[in-house]
């Protein structure tokens, strides 16, 4: 029997297509099912209403309280059910376990992933997923070669597990990008010293499916962000490129090329859309592709392309500089974009924060005219930017960097440090990137986490405010004119209203919380406000909603509550 084992932590929206002459064993998404379950999640917030109050233990029932409620009021697999998701697996990662869970992550308790000795100290603890991987692990005793798939770092703690259990007379591989990108060191590493690392083998095929079912052919395939994938049209005559400025186009980009080089092994990498159909078998997909993709529209159409993924660093007033340090002409960029969104083509974007040379002045000019101009069908997320460790200077041409080496003991490194003037610091940057989420998501919810199944889900545009009062000469003594007070409003629907035996603190009483899993914002309120809270489902006018409460206390709870994102208004 040959096992194909895929460890947790990974992206739950996918499920691959199994692979002949294999079986597949999915502990990540046995995990996710037994956890995530509607009766798992109320044991889970039973067990911790129980007994002494920790602060701890209120703030994980908080978690797990919210979550139910988004489960319960959203349904299907939309962002506020992916948040919810997220709150419940970060709930059950307790200190004692030594990891901690996100949505689309693992981070250890104490150490990081890119340092080997510090995967290993944590792997003797217990884990959420413990009870999978001893299930696992009694399947793996029954097989002739098993092959564990890693596809990214936040696997390795359940790998390192795994391959402890593992029999001696058992065969054992690594495989997958993860596992091909390091594997010296992981093969260095006393726990996978007798495993081996196959050469050329195919790619797992990813398809986007929901928890609860299954993967078919008409599931979408997924193309995640390591395969590379840049779609290029066939070649065009010679004479077609005749008194064709190269260098400029090469500096601001795209730019025609040649023949691109064959798909195959690890990667996709450059490629035609009968490479792409092929590694998809025809089937639609959606994914990260190059920025230059977008160019090429028919190329794309023809792939079979439903969702294309690309990132960006700046917006200018004539440019964008996408992730690599290229520039695209703003006027062409819309017109590729409007003959993509004709063809049925959604196009994503992530914002990049902290690239070479993009100060915190770029960084407000490009929030600026993300808000002004909707450029992207949705602006899905704002990351922290990072030049990737098996990357070179010739990757990023667009900018002129100053490479560092990552920390000695960093042996798993996944990231490279640089230096370029007029870059924000790294102490700086994660103030920066708080505040341009805050403020983009005044405008469109960001999405949950980088997990294939959150893309696919456009989110509407946030209720628009209003335009302010016209600018008038008054005197000295004219009071200010008043600001546009909400007609209506409802509550924010990430929010949860919960009722828990403590406080979050610890102390021994009832209190009310209002939980916003899409920002994070908790809200401590009185008890006759909770219920009030619980019912604005629906626009309702604020007059009536807070019917009992004075005009001037009314108005002030109302922006409060705004500014709190607790209520969403309607002017």
């Amino acid at each position: 029997m040959r096992l194909l084992i895929l460890p947790p932590h990974r992206d739950l929206t996918l499920a691959p297509d199994v692979p002949e002459g294999w079986q597949v064993v999915d502990v990540a998404r046995d995990f996710f099912r037994r956890v995530l379950s509607p009766e798992a999640i109320a044991r889970e917030a039973g067990a911790r209403e129980g007994g002494p109050a920790t602060a701890q233990k209120m703030r994980e029932l908080l978690l797990l309280r919210a979550a139910q409620s988004l489960q319960e009021r959203s349904g299907g697999e939309g962002l506020a059910r992916l948040r919810a998701r997220g709150a419940v697996l970060t709930a059950l990662s307790s200190s004692q376990s030594g990891v901690r869970l996100e949505l689309d992550g693992l981070e250890l308790e104490d150490g990081t992933t890119e340092r080997s000795a510090d995967v290993l100290r944590v792997v003797g603890r217990p884990a959420p997923y413990t009870d999978e991987l001893a299930f696992a692990s009694e399947r793996i005793a029954q097989a002739a070669q098993v092959r564990l798939w890693l596809e990214g770092a936040s696997q390795l703690p359940a790998a390192v597990w795994l391959a402890r259990a593992c029999p001696a007379t058992v065969a054992l591989e690594l495989a997958g990008p993860f596992a091909t990108a390091h594997r010296k060191v992981l093969g260095r590493m006393t726990v996978f010293h007798r495993a081996t690392f196959p050469e050329d083998v195919v790619p797992l095929r990813w398809r986007v499916v929901p928890l609860e079912a299954e993967p078919g052919p008409e599931s979408l395939v997924w193309i995640p962000a390591w395969m590379g994938l840049e779609v290029h049209s066939p070649p065009k005559p010679p004479e077609e490129y005749a008194g064709f400025d190269w260098m400029s186009m090469e500096r601001e980009g795209p730019y025609p090329r040649g023949a691109p080089g064959r798909a195959s092994g690890q990667i996709l990498g450059d490629a035609f859309a009968a490479d792409v159909r092929a590694f998809t078998g025809g089937a639609p997909w959606a994914g990260h592709v190059r920025f230059s993709s977008l160019y090429q529209q028919e190329a794309l159409v023809e792939s079979g392309c439903r969702v294309a993924i690309v990132g960006f660093c700046s917006i200018g007033y004539e440019r964008l500089v996408d992730l690599d340090g290229y520039g695209h002409r703003l006027s062409e960029l819309r017109t590729c974009l409007r003959s993509l969104s004709k063809a049925g083509v959604r196009v994503v974007a992530e914002w990049w924060v902290g690239a070479p040379r993009m100060d915190e002045e770029v960084l407000e000019l490009t929030l600026r005219r993300l808000e002004a101009e909707p450029l992207f069908d949705w602006v899905a997320g704002v990351h922290p930017f990072q030049a990737g460790a098996g990357r070179t200077p010739k990757d990023y041409r667009g900018w002129s960097l100053e490479w560092g080496d990552p920390p000695a003991d960093f042996d798993l490194a996944r990231t490279r440090r640089f230096e370029a003037p007029g870059t924000v610091s790294r102490t700086r940057l994660p103030e920066v990137l708080e505040t341009l989420s805050s403020q983009l998501q005044r405008q469109v919810p960001l999405s949950p986490g980088r997990v294939a199944g959150a893309y696919l889900h456009h989110p509407p545009p946030r209720e628009p405010m209003p335009a302010p009062p016209p600018q008038v000469e008054a005197s000295e003594d004219a009071p200010p004119p008043e600001p546009p007070r909400p007609s209506r409003v409802r509550m924010d629907p990430d929010c949860a209203v919960v009722r828990l035996p403590a406080s979050l603190e610890g102390a021994p009483e009832a209190a009310w919380y209002v939980a916003n899993l899409r920002t994070g914002r908790r809200l401590a309120v009185e008890a006759w406000l909770a219920p009030v809270l619980d019912a604005l489902r629906d626009f309702t006018p604020a007059e009536e909603a807070f019917a009992g409460v004075e005009e001037l206390r009314r108005a002030s709870l109302v922006d409060s509550l705004v500014s709190e994102s607790v209520l969403v208004p309607r002017f």
